[in-house]
């Protein structure tokens, strides 16, 4: 099995990489759209500008690669920034279009907390067929500003997990071969190893 982590200048790369090698994976940095035909599986990791990734493999050709990659039902991992390119619209640093794998627009956390960091914890759409070693499991470190939007509630279907405080954050989200976590599993120790680990295993 051939892991590949895209690197797309902005992201944080090291974390990720080091979780799963401990887990005696030997993953692959992507840095090229001819790489992304050479694996199995895709990590997109956070941390970064939407405009700036999204530009950035659109140049490249990175973006249509990923695209087919999802096409031909490749398990696909967005951690942060890596879940909210598969929305619709983002708003981050300019307009860009993502994926569109979700019909949502990516938006700024409200005027009382631009900022979410931390351990949160997560509760479960209940409605979902949840795999057993991630709804067991729900305290996650997160770090971000930016979050996805709906704008239908069919996408709502495809979401496991969220927080719920002052908005509705999804957290988790999982759609055919695509899995997305608004937190970053890397940072949150055993709970974060468990839905890398449920990943892995598709």
């Amino acid at each position: 099995m051939k892991i590949g982590i895209l690197d797309y200048e902005a992201c944080n790369l090291s974390s990720i990489y080091y979780s799963i090698h401990r887990m005696g994976y030997d993953p692959t940095i992507i840095n090229t759209a001819k790489e992304i035909k050479q694996i199995d599986k895709l990590i997109i990791p956070g941390v970064g500008s939407a405009k700036h990734c999204l530009d950035y493999i659109k140049k490249n050709g990175i973006f249509y690669e990923i695209n087919e990659f999802l096409n031909f039902d490749k398990p696909i991992l967005g951690i942060c920034l890596g879940l909210q390119i598969f929305s619709k619209n983002l708003y981050e640093h300019g307009n860009s279009e993502g994926f569109g794998l979700f019909n949502a627009e990516v938006i700024p956390l409200n005027n009382s907390n631009h900022f979410n960091i931390g351990w949160s914890k997560i509760n479960y759409n209940i409605a979902n067929n949840l795999p057993t070693d991630i709804k067991t499991n729900d305290i996650f470190y997160f770090c971000h500003s930016y979050y996805l939007n709906f704008q239908n509630n069919e996408d709502k279907k495809n979401c496991v997990g969220y927080l719920n405080n002052d908005i509705f954050i999804p957290s988790i989200l999982i759609k055919n071969n695509f899995i997305g976590v608004q937190f970053h599993p890397e940072k949150s120790q055993k709970n974060g190893e468990n839905i890398i680990k449920y990943f892995l295993n598709l």
